[in-house]
This record gives C-alpha cells, structure tokens and sequence, in this order.
C-alpha cells in the first residue's frame, strides 16, 4: 500500500474542510500546528488499496511568510513532500481566489482546482468556462459544489489522476520577460554542479524564485558561481512591482472566461445592507437583534438546563443516596462530589449548543461578517478589530466557546489579546450569585445593578487591552483583511455538524478536570469533621479574611471561603451559601417515577416553546441578609459581587486558555484575575466609604 499527501489549500471560507470532511466521511483528526494556535486538520482515508493524507490547511490569500496562516501554508508546502494540491477555489469571486492559484502553480507541484459554491455561482448569474481556464493555466479544473454527491467520485478519480504525474508548469508571463526568464533557466543549466543532481521542475522553481528576486535563490545561484550583480543586470528594466503586477494581468485575462450581470448578482444582498449597513440605524438594529437573539438562546437552552440538573442531581442523587446507604462517606463523595460535578458541565451543554448554532446561523448567512464591519472602528481605539467584538459578545453567555471563537481573528498578538480579555465578559453562570445578592440587598434595583456589574466588566476588559497591547514588545502589523459574503440561506446540516462536533469537544475536554476539581473540592470542605463550618475550607478562609478586609467583605469568612469554588463554576458559590444555610437539613426522598419525569419534560418543552405561564419561586434569601447589619452592608456586598465578576474564571475557561494558548497565557490571566478583582474592589469600597 503506498501513501500519498493531498494538501488543500485556498481562501479562507471556501469550502476546504467541507470537501475533505465529504470526502472523507468526518474522519477527521483535531490539533494545533506546532507553536502556533492555527487548527489543524487531517483526514486519512484509503482508495483504490492506497492510503491518501488529507492535510486541511489554514486560508490564506497568497503564499508569504507574515502571519500565521500564510506562513504555516508556505513552509508545508515548500518543506514537506506533497503529491498533489487541491486548490479550493469560491466560483462566486475569482478575482480574489486566483492570486492564490498562481502561487499555488508556481510550486511546480501537481495540482487540481475545484470550483466551489458553482450552484450558487448559477444562481448569482455567473457563467465560468472552465475548459478554457483549464488550457491557460494548464491544470484540471472541476466546477463542482461539496454538498453534490454526485462530484465526489469525479474529484477523486481527479486527484487519484495527478498523483505520481511530472508535471510542468510554464510561467506565465509577458513575451519580453519569458525571454529573460529562459536566459536565467539556460545560465542555472550551465553552472549547475554536476555532482548535484536537480530535476527539470526544481530548475523552473530556482528560476522562477530568482525572477521574484527571493534570498534563498539568490544565495543558491551564488553557491553555483551566479552573482547577484549577474541576476540584477539581466532583470534590468523589471523592478520587483512590475514583475508582481504580472500576476494581476494573469488574472485580469483570466477574468475573461467569466460572464456575470453584476447588478443581478449582488441584487437581493445590496437590498439587504440598505437596511442592515444603514450609516444612522444599522448599530441600533444591530444591538436589537443581539438582544431577541440571545434573549432566545437563553429561554430555549434553560429549560433544558434545569431538566439536566434533575435528571442527575434528583433522580441521579436519589439513585446513589440509596445504593450507597451503608456507605455514608462514599454516597456523600458520589452526590455532592461527582454528580454535582458532572451536573455543573452537563448543565451547560444545551446552552452551548444554542449558542453554537445561533453563531452558526449568522456566521452561514453572512450577518457576522457585516457585525465586525460595523464595530471595527470603535473596537480600534482599544487595539482590537470588528472581528473581537463577536468573540466578546460569546462572552456574555460563556466563556469557554467565545476563547475558542477567538482563533478565528488576524494576527497571533490580537488572537491572545482577546481571548485574556473574555474572562472579564459577565458569563451566564455568574447570573445566579448576583440575582441571590440583588434580591437580598437591592431588592427594588437589581436592573441598575446588573448594568454597573456589566459596565464595570467592559470597561476593565477594554483598559486591560490597552495595557496588553502596549506591553507586548512584538506588536504586529495592524491590519483587517474581512470579506463580505453575500448573503445566503444557512444549511441546517452544516450549522448542526459544527454545533455537535464543538459540544463534543466541549464535554470530553471539561468532564475529567471538572470532576477532578469538584473531588478535591468536597474533599476540603468535609474535612475532616464532615462539617462545612468546621471544614478545613472554613478554617482556611478564616485565616486569610484580614487580606480582603480593606475590600468590605472580609469580615464574614463565609464569603471568602465560597471563592475557591467559584473557580470551580460560578453556581458553585451559590451552592455553598445554600449548604449553609441548610447543613442540617435533610431533603425529602425524590420519587422515581416515569410519570414525574415525564412530567417535568412536559413542562421543559412548554417553557421552551414559550407555552408555560409558571411563575419562578422567590429564592429564600434570609441567610444572605443576615451576613452584614451596619450602614455599608449594600456597599459589602456590591464589592463582593464586582470581585466576584471580575474573579478568576472557572476552570473550564482556564482549560480552554490551556488548550487554546498554552500555559503562558493561561497563567497571565489567572495573576490578571487575581491582582485587577483586588484593586478595582478596593478603590470602590473605600471611594465610596468616604460618603458614608
């Protein structure tokens, strides 16, 4: 059986991973290329009794070594032994895409061009004669779509075709420098060394290279008995910009085996961006429709989240409570430990899914694209692009999924940036400790403190981007390359691939450490008496609450004792003030029947469906209350509430910076939430203490 490489490469969003993922059957293999946090993927699949690589790499516009996705795309191309590139090519826009094919061609490695997207090329009015593209640039190409099955055996017979082929590919170039490229080609012919063994293909790339002017040809020629001043002389007349622009007029003359009605074309998108890019209502329609956006999100994905924590904290507690009767220290580890441990990530999958899906939905139908457009500007005085804010906006639901959003923005510096930035977007899991403390302090202003807490997050962030930025000694080049796509209909199929593949991952990566954690956690506040107020938790908070004094709350060692678990998951906080509450009390024994659980399924659907008219149940918020009685016990607890947001994530979010960018990163932000929450709490406590 032999092996064979197969490299995808072209633009970004034109369809590479959806041809292999077609091709292939998902089987895809997951990870980053090395020191960098590009994804990689890779396919393995066998035809016709050999085995074929299928390399996914990153888009990129041209062949260069500047940033991430170009530099990693050149050096696997120039370094590694490949057999045949598949250039993906979007059919609705090859002005853009063509550049790259040129780059691609002058590898002299064998190649296929696919013209993706031709079904809705068809329906934009864009007629391609493929034929004739095919003759000049002397490759096959195949005008196909990655959702019509009926391609999939004529793109394989195409590449099998191209395996193991000598191919050669001319350059293209006007008469009078065709003339000295061949002076330049006979020259390398003479002086080669005739020990050294060189390939026809490898004389045309050492060519083509010098006419480009490229260091590594250069100092190649030298080694040969070829000066620099030898090249120069010969390419007199042809600066490095007229030869560049060579490639334009490739494409330009290219461009003439394409008929398009350009009005018909961008017709209904330009209809669109009428209202949606509006100069004075786009960022107030903009703003609305995040808001019904993500209200929607969180009413479908509730529901569920309640229904999981029942599942498997009632019926999955009460199952364990009463296996485990005769083991009390083990049914205590199983309920309290594992199952509230494995409920808090479960709990969230539902909303991960939504989340994954509505981005989906705006991301396919082109509505993303227009969003960075119209915030790029403001999200430039703080050194961040239009593209930060989407990731930011993720944020506010959860954290985890908006740090892997970020590895889709430009440039490794802004990508870092952003992702130490996120932690500091109010998550939804922080809801639950600030609605406990409204209700038990601001009864009658939990709207006006709820806008100071995600205000006071945003506004940290975005200074805190600013210190990033001008502390990083390695700024890189500030550009925002964005495409527009027109709009399109988003395909269900492919928005439900990407949810369940994240969510997936979601779930395997966080189950171990959260499980982990939760262990080690119970372990510290049962210890040693079985008793939280006697816990070795408790007596540690209350040996370390003099250093969060000057910040308000450190006079009660329940607050400070919570925080640890709030690393954890923010509920977890929640959680410990209600086990104080209730050390003593002992719930009633749950009823395990079909019926109940169908029941409260019933209701999960009515409530997602907006049928229900049930009215939630008022937390009881006595022991709350009781923590602070003097004149500044609003002031404690709204310092307690800032700390709290502006905390150490939880440890899903630090496994996600682990996993993203290393430990690096992971560890500046876990000082950065250690170091901003105590100042920003402390200037707001004694500021406001002065008036009272």
């Amino acid at each position: 059986m032999k092996e064979y490489t197969i490299a995808f490469a072209g633009n970004p969003n034109t369809g590479k991973s959806a041809w292999i993922n077609a091709l292939s059957h998902s089987n895809f293999q997951v990870g980053n290329w090395a020191g960098v946090t590009v994804e990689k993927k890779e396919a393995t699949l066998i035809w016709k009794q050999n085995m074929y690589h299928l390399i996914d790499l990153p888009g990129c516009y041209a062949l260069d070594e500047g940033y991430n996705e170009e530099r990693i795309t050149t050096t696997y191309l120039k370094e590694n032994h490949v057999d045949v590139i598949v250039n993906v090519v979007d059919a609705t826009n090859l002005a853009r895409n063509l550049l790259l094919t040129l780059y691609l061609r002058e590898l002299q490695i064998p190649m296929v061009m696919l013209l993706n997207f031709m079904d809705e090329a068809e329906k934009q009015h864009i007629v391609i004669e493929t034929q004739k593209i095919a003759r000049r640039l002397q490759i096959p190409v195949l005008a196909c779509s990655a959702f019509d099955k009926s391609c999939y055996t004529r793109v394989k017979e195409s590449i099998m075709a191209q395996v193991g082929k000598d191919v050669l590919y001319y350059p293209l170039l006007d008469e009078d420098l065709v003339k000295v490229y061949i002076r330049i080609l006979e020259l390398l012919e003479k002086a080669k060394p005739v020990s050294l063994s060189f390939t026809e293909r490898q004389f045309h790339q050492l060519t083509l290279s010098l006419i480009y002017r490229k260091k590594e040809a250069i100092r190649q020629a030298d080694n040969w008995g070829i000066h620099k001043e030898t090249i120069e002389e010969m390419l007199q007349g042809y600066p490095i910009e007229t030869i560049e622009n060579t490639r334009f007029h490739v494409i330009d003359s290219l461009l003439k085996y394409v008929k398009q009605d350009v009005e018909k074309r961008y017709e209904r998108s330009m209809k669109i961006d009428k209202i949606l890019l509006h100069p004075i209502f786009a960022l107030p329609i903009f703003f609305l429709f995040m808001l019904v956006f993500l209200v929607c999100i969180f009413h479908i994905s509730k529901p569920w989240t309640n229904w999981i924590n029942d599942m498997l904290q009632l019926y999955g507690g009460a199952f364990f409570a009463f296996v485990l009767q005769d083991f009390p220290l083990i049914r205590q580890l199983f309920v309290d430990g594992i199952l509230a441990g494995l409920s808090g990530v479960l709990s969230f999958v539902p909303l991960m899914a939504c989340l994954y899906i509505a981005l989906g939905i705006l991301e396919e139908s082109g509505y993303m694209a227009r969003i960075a457009f119209l915030l790029d500007r403001i999200m430039r005085q703080f050194h961040l692009s239009g593209k930060s804010f989407v990731a930011l906006l993720m944020g506010f639901g959860c954290n985890v999924p908006a740090i892997y959003a970020s590895k889709t923005l430009d440039g490794e510096g802004l990508k870092k940036r952003c992702a130490l930035l996120v932690p500091f977007m109010s998550c939804g899991a922080r809801l639950p400790v600030y609605s406990l403390f409204c209700a038990a302090f601001f009864p009658d202003k939990e709207i006006f403190v709820l806008v100071c807490l995600y205000g006071i997050g945003i506004l940290v962030a975005l200074v805190f981007g600013i210190i990033l930025y001008h502390g990083d000694r390695k700024k890189e080049k500030d550009i925002f390359v964005l495409e527009v796509p027109p709009y399109r209909l988003p395909r269900l199929s492919i928005i439900w691939k990407k949810a369940k593949k994240e969510v997936q991952a979601y779930v395997k990566k966080a189950c171990g450490i959260v499980l982990f954690a939760m262990c080690i956690l119970w372990c510290f506040s049962y210890s040693p008496t079985q008793h939280i107020e006697d816990s070795l938790l408790a007596k540690g908070a209350k040996q370390v609450s003099f250093l969060f004094e000057p910040l308000g709350f450190g006079n009660r060692w329940e607050c400070v004792a919570s925080l640890p678990g709030g690393i954890l998951a923010k509920e977890t906080i929640v959680g410990y003030f209600s086990s104080l509450q209730s050390t003593q009390q002992k719930q009633e024994p749950v009823k395990l029947g079909w019926e109940d659980i169908k029941e409260r399924t019933t209701t999960s659907i009515s409530q997602t469906l907006f049928l229900s008219k049930e009215e939630p149940q008022e937390k009881d918020t006595s022991y709350i209350q009781n923590l602070w009685h003097d004149e500044r016990r609003n002031l404690r607890a709204f310092s307690f509430l800032v700390y709290i947001l502006l905390s150490v994530p939880c440890i899903m979010t630090l496994q996600a910076l682990y996993h993203t960018y290393g430990k690096k990163v992971m560890l500046t932000s876990i000082v950065a939430m250690l170091v901003i929450p105590y100042i920003v709490s402390f200037c707001i406590f004694q500021f406001f203490s002065l008036f009272y």
